[in-house]
C-alpha cells in the first residue's frame, strides 16, 4: 500500500494550531471528513479516542500516531500535521509536535494496516526526513520525499 494512495495535500497541514490533544484530533478528523474519506465524523473521532484510552499512541520522539479502524471509514488514509507548538499528549510522555492520524477501512485492517505503520516508522528513523518534516512548508515536497524513502509511486 503506497503512502501516496493514502495521502494528499488536502490532508496535510504543516502549521496546525491546536492547544490540546483533543483539539488536534478533532481538527485532523475534520480534514479527513472534508476530503470525503470518512462517513461519520463523530463515529471516527469516538473510535480514535477509544483507541487512545487503551494505550497512548505517543511514540516518545515528538510524534504521535493515533488511529481508527471503524466501519465509517470510506477510504484508508493517513493525515499528517505538524503543530505550530508542541502539545501534551496527556500521558506524561514527551510533548508532541507531529501527528500521523491513520484512518483504516475495514477491508485494510490486517497486513495493510501494519505495512502503513512500518512505512511511517521507516520515515521516522531517517534523519534527513525528520529535518525536512520539521522545516518545510511545502506538503508536495514532503510527499515526494516520503515516496522516495518508502518506495511509493509518483
Amino acid at each position: 500500500m503506497d503512502l501516496r494512495e493514502l495521502m494528499n495535500e488536502n490532508i496535510i497541514n504543516l502549521n496546525l494550531k491546536a492547544k490540546s490533544k483533543r483539539k488536534a484530533i478533532n481538527k485532523i478528523a475534520k480534514m479527513l471528513s472534508k476530503d470525503n474519506r470518512i462517513n461519520s465524523l463523530r463515529e471516527f473521532i469516538a473510535d480514535v479516542y477509544k483507541r487512545e484510552a487503551m494505550e497512548s499512541t505517543n511514540m516518545g520522539i515528538g510524534v504521535a500516531i493515533p488511529h481508527s479502524k471503524t466501519i465509517g471509514i470510506k477510504k484508508s488514509s493517513v493525515a499528517l500535521v505538524r503543530l505550530n507548538k508542541e502539545i501534551s499528549w496527556e500521558d506524561g510522555g514527551e510533548p508532541v509536535k507531529t501527528i500521523f492520524l491513520l484512518a483504516v477501512s475495514p477491508e485494510d485492517k490486517g497486513v495493510e494496516h501494519l505495512e502503513v505503520i512500518s512505512k511511517i516508522a521507516t520515515l521516522l528513523i531517517d534523519d534527513d526526513f525528520i529535518s525536512l518534516l520539521n522545516s518545510t512548508d511545502d506538503s508536495k515536497e514532503l510527499l515526494d520525499r516520503m515516496d522516495e524513502l518508502v518506495g511509493g509511486e509518483k
